[in-house]
């Protein structure tokens, strides 16, 4: 289930298309991007898969054509209202000011930007009011945060606007996919070559195991993965949170998972939490004994939420359990849902308009 955007008056489909460009088209999140544009029947005029620089044969299908996908190239943005990226840090940095020289606004899905104080880190079910000032035709970055911070976050901003947090303490367990298309093949022949007797090689993906260290790290520090979320939590919110995090790392092809603690700042039950956090937009709640999981919630856009209990060692304290899948959600549903709230009030007209 993908949810409808939040604010649209009109239909996205009266828009006026776009010429939309996706640099990374060819990776997990990139070909989940495609997939939900033309689910979402969202206004493109032209799709522009784009990835490496080096000579393609890879081709796209695209409401029912077969689209080439391009090597990236300067003049490919030249008249691109829409960039969608996931291509990694590095490419972002390096044609992202392209695209936007171009007068392109770019939904960058890397860390490349996220905490540039000049580029709006969006999740839109918690702080889409940024995008009120955004117009096709400026040629603006506007930062998807990290995958795990997504879902996050959409559980956490119903909270803090009805009692307030002190802190928050995380533990996730994210999956393969989270690391890309090369991790998950890794991690499928090294499942098999370990049920077929074969040992374990020194860099082998969790199969069988967990490994609570993503990203590189120093001693006595988070991890990148831990930072990520450190930092980015509080600029999603607009107000400093004090919190603990371990990322780790588990043998699910899709969905991350998540188990939270929160400190309020106002006393609350646990049933009132579970009431705010089923008004909230994006979220499913789960209030039984049953709580979701990763492979329930693969192909979902919502962030799911159960396990809503009293903390056992927090004052005002709450425990529960959110579950998303990473690339929907997570990385491309997200960056879709951000481009869709864009359109539905954009004033202006696209640039090749």
């Amino acid at each position: 289930m993908i949810p409808d955007s939040p604010s649209a008056e009109t239909t996205i489909q009266e828009r006026q298309p776009l010429r939309v460009c996706v640099l990374g088209a060819t990776g997990l999140v990139g070909r989940a991007m495609v997939r939900l544009l033309e689910e979402r029947q969202f206004p493109v005029a032209e799709l522009v898969p784009l990835a490496s620089a080096k000579p393609r044969t890879d081709h796209l299908t695209f409401r029912g054509e077969s689209i080439p996908v391009r090597p990236v190239r300067a003049e490919e943005f030249a008249g691109a209202d829409l960039v969608l990226s996931s291509a990694g840090g590095d490419r972002s940095r390096e044609w992202l000011p392209v695209a936007v020289e171009a007068g392109a606004v770019c939904i960058d899905n890397t860390s490349a930007f996220r905490m540039d104080p000049e580029v709006p880190l969006i999740v839109p079910e918690v702080n889409g009011d940024l995008l009120d000032s955004i117009s096709f035709g400026q040629g603006r970055i506007i930062a998807n945060p990290n995958c795990s911070t997504i879902q996050l976050v959409v559980a956490l901003e119903p909270l803090r606007r009805a009692f307030g947090l002190e802190r928050v303490l995380v533990s996730t367990y994210q999956s393969i996919s989270g690391a890309g298309r090369g991790a998950v093949e890794r991690f499928t022949q090294t499942t098999r070559e370990l049920l077929e007797g074969g040992a374990r090689a020194a860099d082998a993906p969790p199969a069988f195991d967990v490994l609570p260290l993503i990203g590189d790290t120093e001693e006595g520090g988070p991890t990148t993965e831990e930072r990520k979320m450190l930092e980015e939590t509080p600029k999603i919110l607009r107000e400093p949170v004090p919190m603990d995090v371990t990322c780790v790392r588990v043998p699910v092809f899709t969905g991350h998972a998540e188990a939270v603690s929160v400190q309020t700042k106002f006393p609350v039950r646990w049933q009132e939490a579970l009431q705010v956090l089923s008004k909230a937009p994006g979220i499913q709640v789960h209030p039984g004994t049953i709580p979701p999981t990763p492979a329930q919630v693969a192909g979902d856009g919502l962030v799911h939420v159960g396990r809503v209990r009293p903390s056992q060692a927090l004052e005002h304290g709450l425990q529960f359990w959110v579950v998303a899948d990473n690339l929907l959600k997570g990385a491309a549903w997200n960056a879709v849902q951000i481009a869709e709230q864009l359109v539905a009030s954009q004033r202006c007209s696209p640039v090749g308009a």
